[in-house]
């Protein structure tokens, strides 16, 4: 950085006395406007000959002495002329850092805020406590009855004795180290520190950027689908409740109708043999078969000269007899069938 360019980049002499006045403004009235007890020692001791210093490092600093008038100058000193000034005796000091700002702006918002501090610092202090019972303790002498003139002489001693320190503690304040706050604005750096590379690193660096780049978008798309992903999941698993739901309403009314038609079928079915065992147990079938079967067999004696017949004959009876068999079979297995059927409502497997 060259010289033309550092001093493009220093405030005007003009704008530092504007500070410098927007500065004092600003702490007079918050402390007007705060109305304390004590009033901070900078406020107490106006008006002052102020010397704005602007130091190497862009910062600068003002010099308070007590004065007639309030007058400002600004010039551009080193640190040893400030600490110089410091170590002679000055009544104030105000210190100003490049990053707080050289605007009016700046400095009526740091006048503020300076004096709500001191004035908290002044009456948080021990020396504002001592103050405070001093002039307790003046009241009390002063008031004294007067008639008494011994004791009146007394207490004008005393009071002459106590006002030199009543003065000297109304005049301080809490103690300030003005040399710490020189050193500290001293270390202030006025630029940042320029870093040298070379090729090599500077190509490191650049392919370490691009990578990073390339990571973070990498990471980017994974949030990205790992969203989606959880979005897909959560509408296939609504889909699949929907789905499951109306399945079930489906099934359920679809076997609530086919149970209906299974129940109405097997009541038919049921009736139908019913009325078919009803039958054959109401006579259609002749109870005397067995005998009358009998006296077919005792006819056959009577045809026994004609062979063919009579061979035609036994056949016939045999194949009723057979049929008769297989009827009452088939009786049985219905009945045991309407029995399972009355107490399980379920028909068994033949």
């Amino acid at each position: 950085m060259d010289d033309a360019s550092a001093k493009a980049r220093l405030p005007s002499k003009k704008a530092l006395e504007n500070y410098a006045s927007a500065y004092m403004g600003a702490y007079m009235n918050a402390v007007e406007r705060e109305k304390p007890e004590h009033v901070p020692t900078l406020a107490r001791n106006a008006p002052y000959t102020v010397e704005v210093c602007l130091m190497p490092n862009h910062s600068f600093v003002m010099l308070f002495e007590r004065g007639d008038k309030q007058t400002i100058s600004v010039h551009e000193k080193d640190w040893n002329y400030v600490e110089s000034s410091v170590m002679s005796g000055v009544s104030h000091l105000v210190t100003v850092y490049a990053h707080e700002g050289p605007t009016v702006a700046d400095a009526i918002a740091k006048g503020k805020k300076d004096a709500v501090r001191d004035i908290r610092s002044l009456e948080d202090s021990s020396v504002a406590k001592a103050v405070v019972q001093l002039e307790k303790i003046l009241d009390e002498l002063t008031s004294i009855e007067k008639g008494n003139k011994s004791v009146l002489k007394i207490a004008e001693l005393q009071l002459q004795k106590l006002q030199p320190i009543r003065d000297a503690i109304k005049n301080s304040g809490p103690e300030v180290d003005m040399l710490s706050m020189i050193d500290a604005l001293r270390n202030y750096p006025s630029a940042p520190v320029e870093v040298n590379i070379d090729i090599k690193e500077k190509e490191l660096l650049e392919n370490m950027c691009q990578e990073l780049g390339d990571l973070s978008d990498v990471i980017r798309r994974i949030e990205s689908q790992d969203q989606r992903l959880e979005t897909l999941e959560q509408a296939i698993t609504k889909g699949l409740t929907e789905f499951g739901k109306s399945l079930d309403d489906k099934v359920g009314k679809g076997l609530a109708v086919v149970l209906s038609s299974s129940d109405r079928k097997i009541d038919k079915g049921l009736s139908e043999m019913q009325g078919h065992i009803a039958k054959l147990q109401g006579g259609d079938v002749p109870q005397d078969l067995d005998a009358r079967l009998k006296a077919i067999e005792d006819a056959l004696v009577d045809v026994r000269d004609r062979p063919e017949v009579a061979k035609e004959i036994v056949l016939a009876v045999a194949d009723v007899r057979e049929n008769m068999g297989r009827l009452g079979q088939r009786l049985t297995r219905v009945e045991q069938y309407l029995v399972e059927l009355s107490k399980h409502k379920v028909a068994p497997k033949q």
